[in-house]
């Protein structure tokens, strides 16, 4: 009973005997090396059992219905064999024993899969992530389509057979036919792994994929501005209001190490004073949840008074355009405070993390709470930014010393 690779013999169990003294008879598969046993609920006497022509002997009284009975059977599994291996995707002999039973799960492609998780992560926005954060899941789906369309010429690729081959290609693919950053491939790498995480968890997927694919980050050089920058900065002659205004956000971000996300949210509840009249700000990242704690230095202060309704700097009223029109706008402002860095808003949080706290000799552990991170891991970077700064301007006088 053979078929390609799979075969199916039918066994006679005499170590397992019911009440009436008959074997179970068990249906044996055996695929790619491997093998399994289901039981077919029929049973006969050991005796009456011919292995060799895999039924039921004719002189027991039930031999036709037993008989006829294996051959549905038989039928049954050879179908369901037939239907999985030209479905074009692989499966194991789990699944082949599954859809056998008629246990078998409703495929669920794996684009189908991201579709409803991206539906509930967009009734998040606002609430517990930014709207980035969909924007970037959001993304990683039209990377899975189009790389389907190239690979496997469908989008109906199943859920439960992606595996580490599939996701190296796709990285592969990311990274050449997108041309993407290899940081910014292993970011889209680590937002599909979150989704398919759930999926494991569901039972949707047997086996973790990404337990076969392994990724890490390049180390990247941070720009950050210096002294001397911040003073051109906060010198230079604008034109506008408009850009005025922006500078002065980008400035506070510099002071405070508050992400774009978190000044955009930022309000006069999360500005505190303290019994000895210092100020500081408390406020949970919008990025993680884990709360930032900032005494605020008089420079940040003032910001905060030039854009008060009132004297009480907790009466906060600007107004922080998009992400992208603040980028947009800061270039322009570099330009006029004749700065060769691109200026954007994540530059002002190294800029605190390094210029105004670390290189002052504040502790990296009190960097890290207020910057909000999770673990001091996050933080040492801007720590080997520092060492590395050190290890330069030291070279400059080594001959000096000689």
């Amino acid at each position: 009973m053979e078929l390609l690779d799979v075969r199916f013999i039918f066994l006679c169990r005499s170590t397992h005997i019911n009440g009436e003294g008959h074997s179970p008879l068990v249906l044996r598969m055996i695929y790619r090396g491997q093998r399994k046993d289901i039981f077919t609920g029929l049973y006969c006497d050991k005796r009456d059992w011919d292995s060799s022509a895999q039924k039921v002997f004719a002189v027991e009284k039930n031999a036709a219905g037993l008989n006829k009975n294996l051959g549905l059977i038989i039928h049954k599994a050879r179908r369901c064999f037939e239907e999985l291996q030209f479905s074009g995707s692989t499966f194991s002999i789990d699944e082949l024993a599954d859809k056998i039973r008629g246990k078998e799960q409703v495929p669920v492609s794996l684009v189908e899969y991201i579709e409803q998780c991206n539906e509930k992560i967009n009734r998040r926005v606002d609430v517990d992530i930014t709207k980035g954060t969909f924007v970037k899941y959001r993304t990683c789906l039209m990377h899975i389509q189009d790389f389907l369309d190239r690979e496997h010429k469908t989008r109906k690729f199943p859920l439960h057979s992606m595996d580490g081959k599939f996701l190296e290609k796709f990285f592969y693919y990311l990274r050449t036919e997108k041309n993407i950053a290899h940081n910014t491939a292993v970011k889209y790498m680590k937002s599909i792994r979150t989704l398919i995480y759930a999926a494991v968890k569901d039972g949707l997927i047997r086996r973790d994929p990404f337990a076969d694919f392994k990724m890490k980050s390049k180390p990247v050089f941070r720009e950050y501005l210096s002294l001397d920058e911040i003073s051109q900065l906060q010198d230079a002659l604008l034109e506008s209001k408009d850009l005025d205004r922006i500078r002065d956000i980008f400035l506070f971000a510099c002071y405070t190490g508050l992400a774009y996300s978190d000044i955009k949210q930022l309000r006069g509840t999360h500005i505190i004073q303290d019994r000895d009249q210092t100020w500081f700000i408390r406020k949970p990242r919008q990025k993680t949840g884990q709360e930032s704690i900032i005494p605020l230095l008089p420079v940040a202060i003032r910001i905060l008074q030039k854009y008060s309704l009132t004297s009480d700097i907790r009466s906060i009223s600007w107004h922080v355009s998009a992400n992208q029109k603040m980028n947009q706008r800061l270039k322009i402002i570099g330009s006029a405070a004749r700065i060769s860095k691109i200026l954007h808003m994540h530059l002002a949080r190294h800029t605190f993390a390094t210029t105004i706290t670390l290189t002052n000799g504040i502790p990296i552990e009190t960097v890290s709470s207020m910057l909000g991170h999770a673990s001091l891991k996050q933080t040492q970077h801007y720590a080997k930014i520092i060492a590395g700064k050190v290890k330069l301007e030291m070279a400059k006088i080594n001959s000096l010393f000689s």
